[in-house]
């Protein structure tokens, strides 16, 4: 008998109870939740990240297009004349309150296209003789859409007239 009341007594304290495995199942199911949330909103964070780039990397091509090009040719006039003969008293300010037409983007851009793939609208604006004689200011705006909203990435630079 003494050695049947032992394998009972001895039974009794080895494993786990079933509440232990219940809550130590939920608490491993809570951590998993917790992963796969990060893990989610990581994918979001690297995906607008990876809009945000190709947006740049746009812009950057478009301005080593557009620096590439004669200081007269064409796609570098300011062809609505809103960015030319604007700062009259010379103070660096457009006296018309409109940048210099530097940020209009559609149908007001001086000059616009598409990317390939469709998803970016490229826009571009030229000032002439802004912030000095014989420069010419350009600004490119890259245009997309993000869940009903137009994103942009906006760059600049100054093309001189070489002599």
């Amino acid at each position: 008998m003494r050695n049947f009341s032992q394998a009972i007594a001895t039974s009794r304290q080895s494993g786990f109870t079933l509440i232990e495995v219940l809550i130590a199942v939920a608490i491993f199911t809570i951590g998993i939740l917790a992963v796969n949330a990060m893990q989610t909103a990581a994918i979001k964070g690297n995906s607008s990240a990876n809009r945000i780039t190709e947006s740049s990397s746009w812009a950057s091509d478009r301005i080593e297009t557009l620096i590439g090009l004669n200081y007269s040719d064409a796609d570098l006039d300011d062809d609505d004349g809103d960015g030319t003969g604007e700062d009259a008293n010379n103070d660096g300010t457009d006296d018309d309150g409109g940048n210099f037409g530097l940020d209009d983007t559609g149908a007001n851009a001086d000059g616009t296209s598409a990317s390939p793939d469709g998803n970016y609208t490229i826009n571009w604006n030229v000032a002439v003789n802004y912030p000095f004689p014989d420069i010419k200011t350009v600004n490119v705006i890259i245009e997309r859409q993000d869940g009903g909203t137009i994103r942009t990435v906006t760059m600049a630079y100054m093309k001189s007239n070489s002599i």
